[in-house]
C-alpha cells in the first residue's frame, strides 16, 4: 500500500491536499472522493515517499468481488 496526495479544489481557487493509502493512483483518486466538498475536482495526484504519513481516509474499497469473478 502506498500514499499518495490528492490535490482537490476548484481550478483557479481554492485548492486543498488530502492523503490516502491505495495501491495505484487510480484508486487513490476513488479514496479522495468522499472526502471532497461539493463543487470540488481532483486537480492531481502524487505518490509520496514517506509511507508513514497519517492519511485523511481509508483506501477505497475493490471495484470487483470475489464471487463475481468468473
Amino acid at each position: 500500500m502506498r500514499i499518495y496526495r490528492v490535490t482537490v479544489g476548484v481550478e483557479g481557487g481554492a485548492t486543498r491536499v488530502v492523503k490516502v493509502p491505495s495501491k495505484t493512483d487510480v484508486q487513490a483518486g476513488d479514496a479522495a472522493v468522499p472526502l471532497m466538498s461539493e463543487g470540488e475536482s481532483i486537480l492531481s495526484i502524487e505518490e509520496t515517499d514517506d509511507p508513514y504519513q497519517e492519511v485523511d481516509g481509508p483506501p477505497a474499497g475493490t471495484q470487483t468481488h470475489p464471487d463475481q469473478i468468473v
